[in-house]
């Protein structure tokens, strides 16, 4: 299993608002951490209009981070391909992974704040159908030299992407929340799938939605490849996690969480404005793991045997990671 991070385990963690400036000053010295202690991945978030530090054009932070990395790969988590034209992105990308020697990852979201589609003026409403059709898109822009694309809501006609990336094509992951919709969504697409943080139990149940889905579509289970987000945090005891795990809500999730719509319910609808009391409320702050060490180790074993590829650990305890759980997995 591969582990990636990302700067947003320090910038949670600051007091709010932070200055944008040193954001990014924070996000590249971190990547150097990043790799350094041995993680697969770094990765960068998207918002726009929000004071609290995060990065409204992850590919931009990226190619710095480039520049003083050498192999750690660069993956966004998750950029929102719903705000981007598909041939703009490709573009971005290619450039990124022309500049990092083949080292980009995207992960690709619908996006979920209505703030950021009305101030950048594209549709909310039909950002699944768009972000499935922009991945296809991006499939082809970045693996055949010329490409033609006729669809329901982009149409190209024999385009040639510049530069031509290094990886053919890009690697892209679906980031789809944990809905029973975005994993059958994810799964008759074909598309890998990268899960939003959610308890173990229901992490499988999704899990198994997005290959049932995938296999009655006819895809092959290999490429059925599953990710997921996990925050963990390691104590001594449950309590000593469960007090970092306070101290993370507090500073950073109540709000994100519970004032950004962030929260959708089975159905794949947003909750907005939830009490702290909401059950989906409930269900996001127990997926944020807290245990011993051994504890962690014996989740992300589990998540291991259920065959995610990839773990995002956000975490403000990298070094006790580094040391002591990843090479358990290698």
């Amino acid at each position: 299993m591969q582990f990636w991070t990302g700067a947003m385990g320090i910038t949670k963690m600051r007091a709010m608002p932070s200055s944008l400036a040193d954001g990014y000053d924070v996000f590249v010295q971190d990547a150097v951490t990043a790799e350094s202690l041995g993680f697969d991945a770094y990765g960068a978030p998207e918002h726009h209009f929000t004071y609290d530090g995060f990065l409204p054009f992850p590919l931009e932070a990226l190619a710095a981070a480039a520049a003083v990395t050498t192999k750690i790969r660069l993956v966004t988590g998750a950029m929102l391909q719903t705000l981007y034209d598909p041939i703009d992105a490709a573009e971005h990308a290619a450039t990124l992974d022309v500049l990092s020697g083949g080292r980009v990852v995207l992960g690709l979201g619908m996006g979920y704040r209505p703030l950021e589609f009305d101030g950048i003026g594209t549709a909310k409403r039909t950002r699944g159908a768009r972000l499935r059709e922009s991945i296809s898109i991006l499939g082809a822009a970045t693996s055949q030299d010329t490409f033609s694309h006729a669809g329901d809501n982009y149409r190209y006609d024999s385009v040639a992407l510049h530069p031509t990336p290094v990886s053919r094509p890009i690697e892209m992951w679906f980031c789809g929340g944990t809905s029973e919709t975005a994993a059958q969504r994810a799964g008759r697409a074909g598309l890998p799938y990268w899960l939003a943080n959610s308890p173990y139990e229901r992490t499988k149940e999704i899990v198994e939605e997005y290959r049932r889905a995938g296999r009655e579509a006819g895809h092959p289970e290999e490429t059925l490849r599953v990710a997921a987000f996990k925050d963990v945090f390691i104590g001594d005891t449950v309590e000593q996690a469960e007090t970092l795990r306070g101290i993370m809500i507090d500073a950073f999730y109540a709000e994100h969480i519970l004032g950004y719509g962030y929260l959708v319910d089975d159905k794949g609808q947003p909750v907005y404005d939830a009490s702290e009391d909401h059950p989906m409320y409930r269900r996001f702050v127990d997926s944020l793991y807290c245990g011993t060490l051994q504890q962690v180790k014996d989740e992300l074993h589990r998540y291991d045997d259920l065959g995610v590829e990839a773990v995002f650990l956000p975490s403000i305890q990298r070094e006790l990671i580094a040391s002591q759980i990843i090479p358990e997995f290698k």
